[in-house]
């Protein structure tokens, strides 16, 4: 059962990056790749080989935090795109908060669209959150 629960618990924290980035292109991944073991190997902080239920703990708030930051970007961009068509067209691009704190200095729509469709799909949206969204503290400080 844990065997089951953690196999689990890893796949779901691979799939949340995969999902940040649905509109764009990935990357090519290895034929060898293995999205569990990679997990596993991220959770296993101390290298031992085992998952202690700390680390575990740990591994699965992070799968949460980012479950619940894609569903409330989600919704943001579905508040914006008010036709309805699945992405950010140029009139809706002024009505972002981000853009309009932005003011004068916010980046053209283009610096975004990466496909040069004209729009923006959700994960050139979240590129625009990640490069225009206030940083946090301890983040900035880091930097």
């Amino acid at each position: 059962m844990n065997r089951a629960t953690c196999l689990l618990a890893a796949m779901i924290a691979l799939c949340g990056p995969q999902a940040w980035a649905q509109a764009a292109k990935p990357a090519p991944q290895p034929a060898a790749a293995d999205p569990a073991a990679e997990a596993f190997k991220a959770w296993d902080k101390d290298k031992n080989g085992n998952l202690s239920l700390v680390e575990f703990r740990a591994g699965w708030q992070q799968v949460q935090r980012v479950a619940e930051t894609q569903a409330r970007l989600r919704q943001q961009f579905a508040a914006v795109d008010t036709n309805r068509n699945g992405a950010i067209d140029p009139g809706e691009y002024g009505s972002l908060v981000l853009v309009k704190q932005a003011g004068k200095n916010a980046p053209q729509m283009s610096t975004f669209d990466g496909n040069r469709d004209g729009k923006l799909g959700f994960g050139e949206y979240v590129k625009l959150v990640q490069a225009l969204a206030p940083k946090e503290p301890a983040k900035a400080a880091a930097q």
